[in-house]
């Protein structure tokens, strides 16, 4: 039974983010049963749609390292056209050495250059580490609500079983072993 009235193809798309509110719309209007807190899913298609987000969490971070590796290969290259406007700023100066008050001027802008592409560098760290920082707290709170939502699940499963922790830790070892 498909819950949502949403198809297993929707499963392959989208973020891990989107995987898990997709798991989450199933529980949520899976079928009630009659006088219970209790609800009817297809085993096949949360589990389905489970293992959907496992095999894709390693893409996204691979993603994220992608992302990371291009912004650290474009500060690098900014690195290297500050060194190469230096050394070109280095080499126009001993050009003209004879006069020193454009020596003067020609270190006070190679100076101004460093600092600018000091502080390009910076914030292109800055705004990396951020982005970093979003997804992986993006990350953290889909886990967060994905921990929690097991444990309201299992603790309403053993309720209503009238399943005691021994019975809990049984089943447990059983979906590991399975």
């Amino acid at each position: 039974m498909v819950a949502s009235g949403v198809g297993v193809s929707r499963i392959g798309r989208g973020t891990a983010e989107g995987k898990l509110a997709y798991l989450r719309e199933l529980i949520l209007n899976a079928r009630a049963m009659p006088m219970s807190a209790s609800c009817v899913i297809n085993r096949g298609e949360v589990l389905a749609a489970i293992d959907d987000v496992i095999q894709n969490l390693p893409d996204e971070i691979a993603d994220a390292q992608r992302v990371i590796e291009m912004a650290a290969y474009k500060v690098a290259e900014g690195e290297a056209e500050a060194g190469r406007i230096l050394a070109e700023a280095r080499d126009h100066a001993a050009n003209l050495a004879q006069h020193s008050e454009v020596i003067r001027v020609a270190e006070q802008i190679a100076a101004g250059m460093r600092a600018e592409a000091g502080e390009e560098a910076a914030a292109l760290r800055r705004e990396i580490d951020e982005f970093i920082d979003a997804r992986m707290a993006s990350f953290e709170s889909v886990l967060h609500k994905t921990v929690s939502q097991v444990r309201t699940a299992r603790a309403r499963l053993a309720e209503r079983s009238g399943l005691d922790a021994g019975d809990t830790m049984k089943l447990d070892r059983r979906a590991y072993v399975e």
